[in-house]
């Protein structure tokens, strides 16, 4: 029997079933395509009709507050001629130069009486002098930042420290030789004014050298929190004191140096004291703070607070505080960056200084401002 029959019906039956297939598939993408008009035609009809009732809503309430604004006009202008019969109007006589100022009072006025509201609802603490309050929490502000009070400078290392990488470095930055050279001039000038004291002993001038030597000395043993031992004990033989004492000078150089160090001119701080409490180191201390200002900018939270540094010499502006750890000791106010913890800016209390450049006033209320 001859297989073209069969060959020809199995290709009849494929065509046949791909057409089928074909029709079914197009018919579903027609019915999905003529459903997704609607959603759309639907989505688009909703969408018009809720911006519609937005926009209505709007327009009533803006009518709204146009009623309101002509009543409250309405009853302005009508009050005084009303109420009171023998009412009468001086605008003519009234130059726009008054108006304005009656305006600006009326304004004032306003802005006094809202500040008076917002305080005494408002919990704060009385200060010490009975008349200053501390809020305790901080009013709405609606007003711009004030000029002064906005930040322009980006906090940081200055660019006159940004070459400093070690330690010898940063040091220089805050004491440069100029003025360990001035310490090594003074020092000597009080050498030679106690060196008839010594005479079993000499007693050669200092350099600069010696004087970096010292003041090292003095920030190893801070290092090694040797601020409660004898001097004797960091220079002993007994194995157990540090080897770079011995090795640096003396413990006898070390004493005399210690006596002679001088920040000053010791000729003339007689005269400098008369109108200057904290003449004996202002020069150095005030070429100090200057530096630190100079070398790093400080961020936009910062706070002032005072700190106690620990001496027990004779000093006439020593103060004793019971809540410090080291009680004894000149009190410094000074202002720290929060994020940072560097120190800007400082302030010896020394009291009520002598009339003259020096003295100001030490009231919280100033210390603040």
């Amino acid at each position: 029997m001859s297989t073209v029959p069969y060959l020809l019906a199995s290709r009849l039956h494929v065509t046949v079933g791909v057409f089928i297939f074909l029709r079914t598939y197009f018919f579903f993408f027609v019915v999905w395509w003529k459903l997704y008009s609607i959603f759309l035609n639907y989505y688009s009809f909703i969408r018009v009709i809720s911006i519609s009732v937005v926009q209505m809503a709007n327009k009533n309430q803006v009518n709204a507050w146009l009623e309101e604004f002509d009543d409250d006009i309405i009853l302005s202008d009508s009050d005084d001629s009303v109420v009171d019969p023998d009412f009468i109007e001086h605008l003519d006589h009234t130059s726009n130069h008054e108006l304005v100022s009656d305006l600006e009072n009326d304004v004032d006025s306003y802005d006094t009486d809202d500040n008076n509201v917002a305080t005494s609802e408002t919990d704060f603490y009385l200060g010490k002098d009975n008349k200053t309050k501390w809020l305790k929490n901080r009013l709405a502000n609606y007003t711009k930042k004030r000029t002064h009070n906005i930040i322009t400078q980006r906090s940081g290392v200055n660019s006159i420290a940004k070459h400093a990488v070690s330690m010898i470095d940063c040091w220089k930055l805050f004491f440069p030789d100029s003025v360990i050279n001035e310490i090594v001039v003074y020092t000597n000038k009080y050498l030679d004014k106690i060196r008839k004291k010594y005479q079993r002993q000499n007693i050669p001038d200092t350099d600069k050298d010696e004087i970096d030597a010292l003041f090292g000395l003095l920030y190893l043993a801070g290092f090694l929190r040797s601020n409660h031992l004898n001097l004797k004990d960091l220079w002993c033989n007994d194995g157990f004191a540090p080897e770079y004492f011995r090795s640096v000078m003396s413990e006898q150089r070390f004493y005399i140096l210690l006596r002679a160090l001088r920040f000053d001119d010791i000729e003339t701080r007689n005269d400098r004291k008369s109108v200057d409490k904290l003449a004996p180191i202002r020069v150095i201390f005030d070429g100090f703070v200057k530096r630190c200002l100079e070398c790093y900018t400080v961020g936009e939270n910062c706070t002032i607070d005072e700190m106690l540094e620990g001496f027990r010499g004779r000093c006439s502006f020593r103060q004793y505080i019971p809540s410090k750890p080291n009680k004894y000791g000149i009190k410094i106010q000074a202002l720290v960056d929060s994020k940072s913890f560097y120190t800007s800016n400082m302030e010896v209390y020394v009291g009520t200084q002598p009339d003259g450049p020096y003295k100001c006033d030490n009231s919280p209320a100033s210390i603040v401002k």
